[in-house]
């Protein structure tokens, strides 16, 4: 290499401190020209962003518009490189993992290869990198990672409408006193996250540890039998917390091993019986891996909901075939549900209860009267008036009765529908004796059933879509006291026994979210349950949520 005297470098440095003392503003403003020239172009495309939540031109225009409101100067980068809050959000991002989020997402691998450049372009390129990995994550965080168009909308507990916008955000985002902390906060803050979010890192530590070993198949193990398998029962049992790791071995089946046993079952809505046998062996078997997916699904679907559940509300989880009244955080009412058969899926929503109806009359669904009730009659005349039903003209106020014998019930089949179907109030009502009303779109209410026997049975899937409570009573009386009526429950048995309809309206409408949480962690004492994925939910939300490469239009907007 040619030797440079000291005559040359002293030049060089001269000419250094020359352009250096010129102005920043110069280098400022070639990057902004910089940047101008990136955002003209298709960034998000060129930077890896092609399965953003839109298509890449909807994505470009909202970056210019971002821009537009710096007067097109950067927000993360300067002449020097990039910012404390452009380091501080890579940080979080890396850490979008504890959240179930999928950090690739935001191409921190890119970013990291632009982060040390010191070529302009570059620096505009990460700048813009930067801006979208935060528009992304916020997005995820208050909106969901899943691939929308993979999802059939009945699987949503709420409208989606309120999309993010980057500008916004950005905006937010800097001038927050502690960015991190606005960046966490864009995540769900209440108990049913926030619980799941610490069960998430646990099972992950259990994954980093090997999880457990699978335990043969073999008889059913009942209480006070011996096995060989024992030993990696009582140590599948310790690592989940359902038996203390200071358990002794044991080599019969008995005492804290079966309450173990139990415990665990009632964790996974089994039989609390403590007999190890198929259903409860085949859970005890679940990977780690499993139940980590698991989590973070539930984890997604929390995301759909407000992300501040303050106050009264009733929450219905389909899966668990529970329902609870909770205030703040605190469960103060709960109580076994049914919900709907397989083919008759109770849907996710959120509303507001308007009304509480004391003996109601049913109007029967179409559907039902189709397939139901005309093959009943068919079979048995006198089908209608055994059950207490009568037919009605139409589905207007002033409709008139229709004398049942009247109808040709062999050749009718769909022409049923020109009538209405109504069973009268009493016992045999098929809602029983109260509904419960936030009138909706799916015509999906909580009631009372004559059929109380089936809450004895843990999985309950047998309605036609509407969720039967176990103690209409004791749930009429808690509403009721919400809404400041200091009722009793032999106020509310005496209104049933005048057998007429009475509608009492609740003065404050009752926020109602009926969910499907399939990992569900108790507020009262930590425990996590474990649920079947009774309609297959699970599965098409997996699908949606980790299924990679899927094309730009199949995700949300953002604005």
């Amino acid at each position: 290499m040619k030797r440079i005297n000291l005559y040359q470098t002293l030049i060089i440095l001269l000419a250094f401190v020359f352009i250096g003392g010129q102005s920043s503003h110069a280098v400022e403003d070639e990057l902004k020209l910089k940047l101008q020239e990136v955002l003209a172009d298709s960034p998000s495309t060129a930077l890896g962003f092609v399965d953003l939540q839109a298509l890449p031109e909807t994505v470009n225009k909202a970056l210019r518009k971002t821009y537009q409101a710096n007067d097109d100067y950067p927000y993360w980068v300067t002449e020097h490189g990039p910012g404390q809050k452009a380091g501080a959000l890579v940080s979080v991002l890396e850490a979008a993992d504890e959240d179930g989020l999928d950090p690739g997402h935001y191409r921190l691998q890119r970013i990291k290869e632009l982060w040390y450049s010191t070529h302009l372009h570059e620096r505009a390129l990460l700048d813009v990198a930067l801006t979208l990995a935060l528009g992304n994550y916020v997005t995820d965080m208050r909106e969901g990672q899943a691939v929308a168009c993979l999802l059939d909308p009945k699987l949503f507990a709420a409208a989606r409408d309120k999309k993010v916008d980057i500008s916004q955000v950005v905006h937010q985002a800097l001038s927050a006193p502690d960015i991190v902390r606005f960046l966490h906060n864009q995540a769900p803050q209440h108990h049913g996250y926030q619980s799941l979010k610490k069960v998430l890192a646990r099972y992950k530590d259990l994954e980093k540890q090997g999880g457990w070993q699978a335990i043969p198949s073999g008889k059913v193990l009942k209480p006070g039998m011996s096995d060989d398998r024992l030993e990696l029962i009582v140590k599948r049992l310790s690592i989940t917390g359902d038996l203390p790791e200071s358990a002794d071995p044991v080599e019969t089946y008995e005492g804290p091993v079966v309450e173990a046993v139990k415990h665990f079952q009632k964790r996974y809505n089994l039989e609390q019986d403590g007999i190890i046998g198929k259903a409860t062996l085949a859970a005890l078997n679940i990977p780690v891996q499993d139940h980590i997916r698991r989590i973070i699904l539930n984890m997604e679907r929390w995301r759909w909901l407000p992300h501040t559940l303050n106050g009264q509300r009733l929450l219905v989880n389909i899966a668990g075939f529970q329902l609870a009244g909770i205030q703040d955080e605190q469960r103060e009412i709960s109580m076994p549900v049914i919900v709907g058969k397989v083919y008759h899926e109770t849907p996710v929503f959120s509303h507001t209860m308007r009304y509480i109806e004391i003996n109601p009359f049913w109007n029967i669904p179409q559907s039902i009267a189709v397939n139901e009730i005309v093959p009943k009659m068919r079979k048995d005349p006198d089908y209608l008036r055994k059950k207490h039903i009568r037919i009605l003209s139409g589905w207007q106020n002033n409709a008139s009765e229709i004398n049942p014998a009247t109808i040709d019930w062999q050749t009718i089949g769909k022409g049923i529908k020109q009538y209405r179907l109504r069973q009268d109030p009493g016992p045999d009502n098929s809602l029983g004796t109260i509904k419960f009303m936030f009138p909706n779109r799916n015509n999906v209410y909580l009631h009372d059933t004559p059929a109380h026997s089936l809450f004895k049975k843990n999985k309950r899937s047998f309605s036609h879509g509407c969720i039967r409570v176990s103690k209409p009573r004791e749930l009429a009386v808690y509403l009721l006291k919400k809404d400041g009526k200091d009722w009793s429950k032999e106020h509310i048995d005496s209104l049933i026994a005048k057998g007429k309809r009475m509608i009492i309206p609740l003065k404050n409408p009752f926020p109602v979210h009926i969910l499907y949480r399939t990992v569900f962690v108790d507020p009262a004492d930590g425990t996590v349950h474990f649920f079947d994925d009774i309609y297959g939910r699970d599965t098409l939300l997996a699908k949606a949520l980790f299924t990679k490469g899927q094309p730009a239009q199949c995700r949300y907007k953002v604005h």
